[in-house]
């Protein structure tokens, strides 16, 4: 039996790497169909194109209760069209989304072009074995949970102590979903939290670079939106890091 699910498992990352190639490829070209280069500067373009950093980020925690997925919170961030408008099921396995951007390290630094890719994996993944191949070469890590289900909180500790033994060096920024009809209060008196400063201390001590707290749906503002905020954060502390 033992032999059998190492095969198995050798399986799953042949196809897992066929496609994650896949999807490099087709959701590129479609997040640059928008940006069609003038044809003085093709060259340019092309140049950058291939100088391209490739980071992969990694996207875990439970199930929310929030959005439905992850996956929406991404969609909603690389403003794919049209917006996710109806409940989105649990994620199985891992889906991959890919988002290119000009990053400046500092003042007086000429910007480089980074690819993003972004893996968001499955809530049961956290027991499988493919859960080393799903977090091989990230260099960042989303922890999400949702304040609306309290106990994804351990969730996303028990997440993040699988990072701190598979890739023991990345960052992680832990993330809140908390969108419904209205904010849901969670710091205070008698909540998850008794005060900001508690929640702190809790990021200090678990491994979290920063706390960033998403209560409702924004599509418009891209990198200026809670989402691109932890993004942000997070690409400062990799650079920072390397």
């Amino acid at each position: 039996m033992a032999s059998k699910y190492e095969l198995q498992e050798e399986s799953n990352g042949k196809l897992l790497n066929a496609l994650r190639e896949e999807v490099e490829m087709t959701t590129f070209d479609e997040n640059l169909d928008s940006e069609k280069p003038e044809a003085s500067g093709d060259a340019t373009i092309l140049d950058d194109k291939a100088k391209e950093l490739l980071l992969k980020i990694i996207c875990i925690g439970g199930f929310t209760g929030g959005v439905g997925t992850k996956g929406v919170l991404i969609d909603d961030y690389l403003q794919v069209w049209p917006p996710v408008t109806t409940y989105r099921a649990p994620l199985i396995g891992a889906n991959f989304y890919l988002k290119s951007l000009r990053w400046q390290r500092s003042e007086g630094q000429k910007p480089i072009s980074i690819k993003l890719q972004f893996w968001e994996i499955a809530e049961q993944e956290r027991y499988s074995n493919m859960v080393k191949l799903y977090f091989r070469d990230s260099v960042g890590a989303l922890v999400f949970w949702g304040a609306r289900r309290p106990s994804t909180l351990e969730e996303a500790l028990l997440w993040r102590a699988n990072v701190k033994e598979i890739c023991p060096s990345i960052p992680c920024v832990l993330v809140t979903d908390n969108i419904g009809k209205e904010p849901l209060q969670w710091i205070g008196p008698g909540k998850i939290f008794e005060s900001d400063e508690a929640l702190e201390q809790f990021c200090n001590v678990n491994g979290f670079v920063d706390h960033f707290e998403i209560n409702s749906r924004d599509w418009e503002s891209g990198e200026k939106s809670v989402f691109g905020q932890a993004v942000i954060c997070l690409l400062n502390e990799i650079f920072k890091n390397h």
